[in-house]
């Protein structure tokens, strides 16, 4: 696994590998990470295992999964590339995918430090771009130009991902609104049931859903956490 260093003694990994498996057909429903995984599909009566690539959702999706099926997941960085093209897999010897991702991802450092400030409360797109001696139009062109979701993805997502994680918390939702940045209660109720297809109060009330938030991601990535029940991006992409 390749591990990014960073300034001070911050080593963060590029990717986290993580494993599930079906033990009855279910419907699972993804949220939104700001994460592409790799996936490596197995399922019962079907002999050979096939690989997916998932792209960064928008909004909650619904994916049908079958008893037996089992995935082994590799979640990449927010931020970070992997051409498909770029990753030729031999399906029958998977037992280098480490090292195939290792050499296949494209990371743009800069543009990393900017997604992981983004979701700040105190930061905007105008704000990081002038810190990095751009206009936010050439910002906006950089992540264009590296095929990455536009800044405001980011923004909003991390904005929301973060604010989510304070949910538990006993404090009015009113509070939390403001101390995330959003112009009022009303205002993540919105953002809410955009990304995560749920209102702050029902996501206080669903102990699953809040936990899969926790899972590494947009906002949270860290070595220190590793991936449990994460159910997969997609098994049909």
């Amino acid at each position: 696994m390749i591990l990014l260093g960073r300034p001070g003694s911050w080593i963060i990994s590029l990717f986290h590998r993580w494993n599930y498996t079906a033990k009855s057909d279910e419907v699972a429903t993804v949220l939104p990470d700001g994460c592409r995984d790799i996936l490596v599909v197995s399922q019962a009566g079907v002999e050979s295992e096939t690989v997916h690539f998932t792209q960064w959702d928008t909004c909650p999706r619904a994916v049908k999964i079958c008893a037996g099926t089992s995935i082994a997941g590799y979640r990449l960085r927010p931020g970070i590339m992997v051409a498909d093209s770029d990753l030729m897999i031999d399906i029958s010897d998977l037992s280098k995918l480490d090292q195939l991702i290792d050499g296949a991802v494209c990371q743009d450092h800069e543009s990393l430090e900017i997604i992981d400030a983004l979701g700040r409360p105190d930061e905007t797109i105008e704000s990081l771009a002038r810190q990095n001696g751009v206009s936010s139009r050439t910002l906006q062109r950089h992540f264009k130009n590296l095929s990455i979701p536009a800044p405001g993805f980011w923004r909003l997502l991390g904005r929301a991902r973060r604010a989510a994680r304070a949910m538990p918390v006993r404090v009015p939702l009113s509070e939390i609104a403001l101390e995330y940045g959003y112009s009022d209660q009303a205002h993540m109720t919105r953002e809410f049931v955009r990304w995560f297809g749920l209102t702050p109060a029902r996501l206080r009330q669903s102990p699953a859903v809040l936990n899969e938030l926790s899972q590494p991601g947009l906002g949270n990535w860290s070595d220190e956490i590793g991936l449990t029940h994460v159910v997969v991006q997609s098994v049909s992409d």
